[in-house]
């Protein structure tokens, strides 16, 4: 009995490891929405203080990246111990800024009268700025070591694939590229509704504006679903410039099922808020 019990332990060990080095957002979504739940309190209340420490560490990310692209010193920030392993949380997007989007783009869609929900809504705005960070962070760091390749990558194929001995498939890569290009306008998107989430801005608009200004968050998870779909697709196609393993592949197909599933299930969860809201408007205009 008590070896069953343990081989039972065993497996269930087993199968969390898969699904947190397999599955990278859904295991990151459920622990960074336990986490934000169980300090929601904190985070109202000192929100200053997370926005603080979160800034610090993009700024020593960045920083960082400023010193490889550079050559500044051979000091590595990544290789620190506990530090490292943030920053390279933060700059690594499915860790931590995917699955905080994630997060703030569900609240939305559930029900507001679920105890957990109603916590998490209540710091939506807070969440908002800090994913700002994250954001921040992994754009700059991926436009500086990405657009200008993607950039080369479309204006001249033929050379491109012949001066990198890793580029094996075009299809791939044209699949991957064209992810990071749109990379950009989702930037630039997410730059404006990151701005008008802080206070101040909020109020210089004003509330109809605003209003109008944070519709636009629906084009920017729409395109984020496309980003990621591309990039994934990109990478199964030409893993690792023809180099990669069966179970780097298996990884990216699980990345690209994950995502399908997460997004799916929002846009379903979303259309059936909007048809019991109309229902209820309704009901109000026929009393």
């Amino acid at each position: 009995m008590i070896k069953l019990f343990v081989e039972g332990i065993s497996y269930i060990v087993e199968g969390l490891r898969y699904v947190i080095d397999y599955a990278e957002l859904l295991s990151s979504l459920v622990i960074w929405a336990v986490v934000f739940v169980l300090l929601s309190k904190s985070i109202k209340r000192h929100a200053k203080y997370y926005y603080w420490f979160f800034g610090i560490i993009a700024s020593l990310s960045l920083l960082q990246a400023i010193n490889w692209l550079f050559q500044i010193t051979g000091y590595n920030l990544y290789q620190t111990p506990v530090l490292g392993k943030i920053l390279v949380s933060n700059i690594h997007f499915v860790e931590f800024g995917f699955p905080l989007l994630v997060i703030i783009m569900y609240v939305g869609a559930l029900n507001p009268k679920v105890p957990w929900v109603k916590k998490l809504l209540n710091i939506r705005k807070e969440l908002s700025i800090l994913s700002g960070f994250p954001v921040l962070t992994h754009s700059l760091i991926r436009i500086t070591s990405n657009f200008t390749d993607a950039l080369r990558f479309f204006s001249d194929k033929t050379a491109y694939m012949s001066q990198n001995k890793w580029a094996a498939n075009e299809t791939g890569l044209s699949i991957t590229n064209a992810g990071y290009l749109l990379g950009i306008i989702l930037f630039v998107l997410f730059l404006i509704l990151w701005i008008t989430s802080f206070d101040s801005v909020h109020k210089k608009l004003g509330g109809r504006k605003w209003k109008q200004i944070q519709k636009w968050a629906y084009l920017l998870y729409a395109l984020l679903f496309i980003h990621s779909v591309l990039l994934h697709t990109g990478w199964i196609i030409n893993p690792l410039g023809g180099m990669g393993s069966r179970e780097y592949m298996m990884k990216e197909a699980i990345a690209l099922s994950s995502t399908v599933v997460v997004f799916g299930s929002y846009l379903v969860l979303r259309l059936r808020k909007a048809q019991k809201d109309r229902m209820k408007k309704t009901r109000t205009v026929s009393v």
